[in-house]
């Protein structure tokens, strides 16, 4: 932990909100409720994030665009993604502690959000701030602080969470290239702006989890520190074939 960090955590740790992720949760539920209900025009016009409103003094909209829930479809597809990110954010707030989570969790929102204020400034073009990319960023903190635990993909295909993650990240890649449902709305920037907004405290806080480490402490050193190790592991137990 950095002293800067550090210094921040003895000062303001006690403004925490403590169980954060039940509480993203819920607005989760909230938001899909209004989307799924018909209302979905009350949360873009009043709750969203449009920078220009944000600009003109609506500040609300900073928090309430959190309401954007990372789910759609049916109730029951709604409810069973909810419980897995409850699951996951909860696992990932108890291993950081709860004002690491705050900031890993704001810091995240309001990147994206800085994000959209600078397509707004860039393009003229006032369009909310969705954060479905920021939302799954939960997802890789918990890839990498448990890279090497199992999950069932769909419940049925077991799946290290590391590679897990790295499909993810794929797929965001193919999405930043060729764009995705949003791009065909809002233009590719806007997507491309999103994804790298998400992906900025993915990285700080990998930085942060390997910083010491002896095999180099980025991203590209450590994956191939985890092949050698992965070579050398096997190679072990060959000669006791």
């Amino acid at each position: 932990m950095s002293s800067f960090f550090y210094r921040m955590k003895m000062k303001y740790q006690r403004y925490a909100i403590r169980n954060l992720a039940v509480y993203v949760s819920i607005c989760f539920a909230v938001g899909y409720l209004l989307l799924a209900s018909g209302m979905g025009g009350l949360y873009i016009n009043y709750l969203s994030f449009l920078p220009r409103q944000v600009l003109h003094g609506q500040v609300w909209r900073i928090v309430t665009a959190i309401l954007y829930p990372p789910v759609s479809g049916g109730l029951f597809n709604a409810v069973l993604g909810i419980l897995i990110y409850y699951s996951f954010a909860t696992t990932v707030e108890r291993t950081m502690g709860e004002f690491e989570y705050n900031v890993y969790f704001f810091g995240s929102i309001l990147i994206g959000e800085l994000g959209d204020i600078l397509y707004f400034l860039l393009t003229g073009n006032n369009v909310p701030f969705l954060p479905v990319f920021t939302h799954f960023s939960v997802f890789m903190a918990f890839s990498i602080m448990y890279a090497d635990s199992t999950i069932l993909l769909f419940f049925l295909l077991p799946i290290k969470a590391g590679y897990l993650a790295l499909i993810e990240a794929a797929l965001y890649i193919f999405y930043f290239i060729f764009g995705d449902s949003m791009s065909r709305v809002y233009g590719i920037m806007y997507t491309r702006i999103s994804i790298i907004a998400a992906f900025i405290p993915v990285i700080l806080f990998y930085l942060a989890v390997n910083r010491g480490n002896m095999h180099g402490g980025n991203i590209f050193s450590d994956i191939k520190f985890r092949m050698q190790q992965k070579k050398r592991q096997k190679e072990w137990r060959d000669q006791w074939k």
